[in-house]
């Protein structure tokens, strides 16, 4: 039996019974697991999800550390932590299967989400991958065969894929809403690029720089519509450009670089001369927006759905003027 403690990944959590009294708590020095007033682990940067064996009396959890997010296994009557070999990606969402003695969580992989099982008695792992994914959940089977996971990309819409543990039979049970007609080209490190499937040999292509508001291998609703709405190339990306990912877009021989455009809802972006930067100020009121030469700032949490709007009137030559 297991009783998961899942915290900030929403999920519901069970009643304090079920997870054994363990709690996290958090104070001035970090954030640690407790049980009855006694502490089970040192304080760490953050705990973010933990998990409870009530057969094993062990406690599997999520921790930052130096280098990011690790787990790590502790007896319910304390004992030194165990950690589970690590990952140089973060290593989040933990779960105990719910018989046997079996945990799963995701590492954030850059390249994609990874979901990891670990037969915690041989530490014998197993991993499966989802290329250019995020993961958001996972629920196992009563027998702890099989999970179900959700996934999306920058290219699809949530999906529902079933499989064994150890990734055989793997399907798909629920297509994704919404799908691009495009291919995923990593670029210059730390982006990706959404391109169209075909491109003529002689054919120029609006650019859109989309410095993501989540993950950058997550789908977005807004830059779905736009994509959907016109024919345009995408850069996703988790920071402000720098040169070489300028340089990078100068070779790509199709981009129309009189039509290039940055969505950057933190506003942390430096307008460059040649594209038009859609960037967050939470000066403007609500409703608005303000144009400059190279720039227009709108309300933060509006960057995203104003760009896609805006960005596809615009290349129609119906955008209004700023005001």
């Amino acid at each position: 039996m297991t009783a998961p403690g899942r915290l900030e990944t929403g999920s519901v959590m069970k009643p304090a019974n079920d997870r054994a009294g363990v709690v996290v708590v958090r104070d001035a020095r970090g954030a640690r697991l407790m049980r009855e007033g006694v502490d089970l682990t040192e304080p760490f940067a953050e705990i973010e999800s933990f998990d409870v064996s009530l057969d094993r009396r062990e406690v599997a959890f999520s921790a930052k550390r130096e280098r990011g997010y690790d787990i790590g296994l502790v007896h319910l009557d304390g004992s030194p932590i165990s950690w589970v070999p690590e990952d140089p990606a973060d290593e989040v969402q933990v779960h105990w299967a719910p018989r046997g003695n079996k945990i799963s969580y995701f590492v954030r992989s850059p390249g994609g989400d990874l979901v990891r099982t670990v037969h915690v008695p041989t530490a014998t792992a197993l991993t499966i991958d989802f290329p250019f994914s995020v993961l958001r959940t996972l629920e196992w089977d009563a027998a702890a065969e099989r999970f179900t996971v959700t996934a999306d990309s920058p290219d699809s819409s949530a999906r529902t894929e079933v499989m064994k543990y150890g990734g055989e039979e793997r399907r798909v049970t629920a297509t994704p809403a919404a799908k691009l007609d495009v291919e995923i080209v990593p670029l210059a490190g730390n982006a990706l690029l959404l391109q169209p499937q075909s491109i003529a040999y002689d054919e120029r292509l609006p650019l859109v720089i989309w410095i993501s508001d989540g993950p950058r291998n997550g789908w977005s609703d807004a830059r779905g519509e736009l994509m959907q709405r016109v024919r345009a190339a995408t850069i996703v990306t988790d920071r402000a450009p720098d040169e070489t990912l300028w340089t990078a877009i100068g070779q790509l021989p199709w981009a129309e670089r009189t039509r290039t455009y940055v969505v950057d809802a933190s506003g942390h972006s430096v307008p460059r001369e040649g594209a038009l930067t859609i960037r967050g100020d939470s000066t403007v009121r609500p409703g608005r927006f303000r144009r400059g030469t190279n720039s227009i700032a709108v309300q933060p949490a509006v960057v995203e759905s104003f760009s896609a709007g805006f960005i596809a009137d615009e290349l129609k030559g119906t955008s209004p003027r700023g005001h």
